[in-house]
C-alpha cells in the first residue's frame, strides 16, 4: 500500500505496526541493521539504529549520529571492493555494533532498488520500497504542486508572449512526473497519482484547480506490455485504463539517463534519445540484493549464488553450507531466496516470483518447522530422537499420528494477482495453484482488491485505521498538508 500512502489515500502510520506490539511473545527485540555474519561460529553482527531526539537528551555516540529518518542509507562497517568481495574497515560505521549468537538465523531482508544500472537514477530517482520512501515522495509531490503555483510561472506575470510561453512550459515541467517500470508497483502508483491529481485539481473545489491542464504522468516500461505476469486480457485492460486517465505510457522504452530535472529515454533497438524535462522521477523497475545478502554469500559455497544476486535454497529454505554443522542453521525466505519450482504447465523449473505472497507462505512454513522442533541439519528435516520422557509430548504424538515425522518440502500455492489502475478500478487474476478460476476488472475487482489488502494487515488496529482513511478520503479528499 506504499503507492496509496505516497498520495495520501492512506496514512503511512495506518499501515505500520511496531514489532513489539505485533508479537508480544518476542523476548528480546533489537532494533538495528545486520551488517555481518559468521556462519561457522553462528554469530551475526548488528549495527544498532542511531537514535536522536529534538532535545539531544541522549548522550554518547547516538547523540552525534544522523537522524534515523534521514533518507540516505546508514553507513555500515562492511565495505565492498571493486570485484564485489567483502572487506572490513573498523573506521566505517555509525552507531554501536554488537554481536549476537544464534541457533537459527532467519534471513528475510528483502531487496533494494536496482537504480544504479542507469546513470543518475540512484542520485535523482525516488524509490518506493519503505514507508519512509512513500513519505518522501508525498512531500515531493506536494512541493511540486506548490512550486508550479508560484507567480513566476504564471502567464499574467509577464508582458510579452515569448516570456509567457516559457513560463507555461516551466510550469508544466514542474508538474511532469515519470514512473519507471510497468510492473504492479509502477501501474498502481500511476493510477494513484491520477486519482490524486484528479481530486486536487478538479473544479470548482480543487486546491490546485488552475493546474489541471498542466499535470502529466509518464510511465516508462521496457517491455511490450504492462503487468507481464498477468493474463493478456488484463494487460490490455491495464494499458487502456491508464491511457484513459491521461497517462502517457511508453512501451519498449529504455531509460538512458536521469538528471535532476530531466530523463533521457530511447526506444529499444534505436539509438535515438529523447530528453524530457520534468520534476520527479520514481524508480519502480527492478530489484537488487541488499548488502547483507552479499555478506552472507561470501560465507557460503559458490553454488549458493542464485539468479539476480539471490541465495539458492532447497525445499526447506536452507542454503548450502561449507560444513555439516553450519548446514540448516541459516534459513532464507522471501525476496532474498531463490527457490526453483516447476508447474505441470512449464517445461523447465523457474525461480518463484519476488512477491509478498511467496514471502508470507515461506514465513509460515519455516515457523511451523521450527515450532515443531524438526532437526534442520537432516534431509529431510525430521523429529529428533528424544528420551522416553520427552518422546510422549502431545505435539510429537500429534505429528506422528499425522505422518509428519519428517517435514514436507515447501510448495508455493499461488492465489492470483491483484493490481489497482485508478478511478476505483482494479485487475484481479484469481487462481488456486496452477488452476485459473476467473479474471475480473473494474469496480467489482476494486472491492476485492481492497478487501484482500485490508485482510492482510498486521492487526485489527491497522484494519480499522485503513478503513477510516478510505472513508475519510471519500468524504473529505486527500490531505495535502505539508509538515
Amino acid at each position: 500500500m506504499l503507492a496509496s500512502a505516497a498520495v495520501g489515500t492512506v496514512e503511512y502510520r495506518s499501515m505500520t505496526e511496531p514489532i513489539r506490539c505485533t508479537n508480544p511473545y518476542i523476548d528480546n527485540f533489537v532494533e538495528g541493521r545486520a551488517i555481518g555474519v559468521d556462519v561457522r561460529s553462528k554469530k551475526v553482527q548488528v549495527q544498532l539504529t542511531s537514535l536522536s531526539t529534538v532535545t539531544g537528551a541522549f548522550k554518547g555516540l547516538a547523540s552525534d549520529a544522523p537522524c534515523r529518518l534521514d533518507p540516505e542509507p546508514v553507513l555500515t562497517s562492511v565495505v565492498y571492493d571493486d570485484d564485489g568481495s567483502v572487506r572490513r574497515d573498523k573506521r566505517m560505521g555509525a552507531g554501536d555494533v554488537i554481536e549476537l549468537n544464534y541457533d537459527h538465523l532467519l534471513v528475510t531482508v528483502g531487496t533494494a532498488s536496482r537504480s544504479s544500472i542507469v546513470p543518475g537514477a540512484k542520485e535523482h530517482c525516488f524509490n518506493l520500497k519503505t514507508s519512509q520512501d512513500s513519505k518522501r515522495l508525498r512531500t515531493a509531490i506536494g512541493e511540486a504542486l506548490e512550486f508550479a503555483a508560484r507567480p513566476d510561472v504564471q502567464e499574467f506575470y509577464y508582458p510579452d508572449e515569448n516570456s509567457r510561453m516559457r513560463a507555461r512550459e516551466e510550469r508544466r515541467r514542474r508538474l511532469r512526473i515519470a514512473v519507471v517500470g510497468g510492473g504492479p508497483t509502477g501501474v498502481e502508483l500511476s493510477g494513484e497519482l491520477c486519482d490524486f491529481f484528479a481530486q486536487v485539481c478538479r473544479s470548482p473545489d480543487g486546491a490546485y484547480q488552475r493546474l489541471r491542464e498542466d499535470v502529466e504522468v509518464i510511465l516508462v516500461h521496457g517491455g511490450s506490455e504492462l503487468l507481464p505476469s498477468m493474463d493478456r486480457e488484463l494487460r490490455g485492460r491495464a494499458l487502456s485504463a491508464l491511457e484513459d486517465q491521461g497517462v502517457k505510457v511508453c512501451l519498449n522504452t529504455r531509460l538512458k539517463e536521469v538528471g535532476q530535472d530531466y530523463v533521457a529515454i530511447g526506444e529499444k533497438g534505436s539509438d535515438e534519445v529523447q530528453t524530457i524535462p520534468l520534476a520527479i522521477t520514481i524508480w519502480a523497475a527492478g530489484n537488487a540484493p541488499v548488502p547483507f545478502v552479499k555478506e552472507l554469500l561470501s560465507q557460503l559455497p559458490p553454488c549458493a549464488a542464485g539468479s539476480g544476486g539471490r541465495i539458492n535454497v532447497d525445499r526447506w529454505c536452507r542454503p548450502p553450507a561449507h560444513s555439516a554443522d553450519a548446514f540448516g542453521s541459516v534459513l532464507v525466505m522471501g525476496d532474498a531466496a531463490c527457490f526453483e519450482s516447476q508447474s505441470k504447465y512449464e517445461d523447465s523449473p523457474s525461480a518463484l516470483p519476488q512477491t509478498a505472497q511467496v514471502a508470507g507462505q515461506q514465513g509460515s512454513f519455516v515457523a511451523r518447522m521450527l515450532n515443531r522442533g524438526y532437526d534442520m541439519q537432516t534431509t529431510p528435516p525430521g523429529l529428533p530422537e528424544l528420551s522416553a520422557d520427552q518422546a510422549f509430548s502431545v505435539l510429537r504424538l500429534w505429528l506422528v499420528f499425522r505422518g509428519l515425522e519428517e517435514a514436507p518440502g515447501f510448495n508455493f500455492l499461488s492465489l492470483g494477482l491483484l493490481a489497482y489502475v485508478g478511478q476505483e478500478e482494479a485487475l484481479n487474476q484469481v487462481m488456486v495453484g496452477d488452476v485459473p478460476l476467473f479474471n475480473y476488472s473494474g469496480k467489482i475487482a476494486f472491492v476485492l482488491w481492497r478487501s484482500v489488502y485490508l485482510a492482510k494487515q498486521a492487526s485489527s488496529r491497522n484494519q480499522a485505521l485503513i478503513a477510516f482513511d478510505w472513508l475519510r478520503t471519500e468524504a473529505f479528499g486527500r490531505d495535502i498538508t505539508r509538515l
